[in-house]
């Protein structure tokens, strides 16, 4: 039997343990509690966030198509469709670590380059970014006097929350636009970092970050894919927001759908800039401080759950299945590889 193929027939058997291993325990250590709350949930309410979770995850996909399909034309909205699933799947089982990482090699996969890969990712990141900004600033000004309401100092704080995200969409669109912003970065580090091997990453990384230039360069030249991007993103987020007054619309009929969307437009912009006590995720801890003084803090709780079912565990079981499936597939290939070589 030829040894590389043996080789890599055991690496994948062992990366599919381990994998398994991973999913056992993030789905019980992690997700216990969304799982808890999906059993306690009724079967209308459960069917009908499932919906919306796989219609934003549908017009995830039709996002990420229009973006890659300038790299490669037969990238479809499914593929976008299990990008994000995949991007999602990874994020959970490393823990944040690998979701970009990820994502670019999936690009790959599909007959991306690396530079066009990691492109589709930061276009996919920025467009979303952007989208949150227009949504938050559309409820500051709607509803401006519920974040005051319940929150002191609110609308401060969200405006500190856009300022915020304004400033990351801004810096990694300096980057990868100006090319005096990218000399400017290189002559820093080759000033302050004297050590030869970073020294060489960091070259490789402005190698990265040219061609990642170009790459950005060719989608915003196409100006109606600007626009299809951009509207589909409004899009997901208004079904992700539309989400908290469906499941608490049941239990409180009156409440207003407008206030509901608001503040999870809100929640959103806060969950990465407002410090979350005792461990507790930022974007859990203002949705509970938010949706606590409007229907309770117990069906704020089960809303949230639900929310992030929709939103992260849906994604995240999408891409778990696509993963489980495709290295199922590697092995039955090389395994039957390793078979003709025996045969042989």
């Amino acid at each position: 039997m030829n040894l590389s193929i043996n080789r890599k027939l055991i690496l994948n058997i062992l990366l599919f343990v381990v994998m398994i291993g991973v999913i056992i325990f993030v789905i019980r250590d992690s997700l216990s509690e969304i799982f808890a709350e999906l059993g306690k949930t009724s079967l209308p309410v459960l069917l009908g966030v499932t919906a919306l979770g796989l219609i934003s995850q549908m017009i995830e996909g039709y996002s990420i198509k229009n973006i890659a399909n300038e790299f490669n034309r037969k990238f479809s909205v499914l593929d976008g469709f299990f990008a994000s699933a995949y991007a999602t799947f990874y994020r959970v089982i490393t823990f944040g670590t690998g979701s970009i990482v990820s994502e670019v090699i999936y690009y790959h996969k599909k007959n991306l380059r690396y530079s066009e890969g990691t492109g589709t990712s930061a276009l996919r990141m920025i467009t979303y970014k952007i989208a949150l900004i227009v949504w938050a600033l559309f409820f500051l000004v709607l509803k401006n006097d519920a974040i005051q309401q319940h929150v002191a100092n609110g609308t401060l704080l969200v405006i500190a929350g856009i300022a915020v995200t304004l400033l990351i969409v801004s810096t990694l669109l300096i980057l990868s636009l100006n090319i005096n912003a990218q000399v400017l970065l290189v002559i820093f580090c080759n000033r302050v970092i004297k050590h030869q091997k970073l020294r060489d990453i960091v070259d490789r990384i402005n190698n990265q970050v040219y061609s990642l230039r170009a790459a950005i360069k060719a989608f915003i030249r196409d100006r109606k894919a600007v626009v299809r991007v951009f509207c589909s993103n409004m899009a997901k987020l208004f079904v992700w927001y539309s989400l908290p007054f469906f499941i608490l619309v049941q239990d409180h009929p009156t409440i207003d759908i407008w206030l509901t969307v608001a503040l999870i437009s809100f929640t959103v912009i806060l969950g990465g800039v407002l410090p979350a006590p005792g461990g507790i995720g930022g974007f859990e801890f203002v949705y509970v401080l938010l949706f606590r003084n409007v229907v309770g803090k117990v069906d704020a709780v089960s809303s949230l759950l639900l929310y992030r079912y929709a939103t992260y565990l849906l994604p995240f079981l999408i891409g778990m299945i696509y993963v489980l499936f495709t290295k199922q597939r590697q092995i039955n290939h090389e395994f039957k590889k390793a078979k003709k070589e025996v045969n042989d």
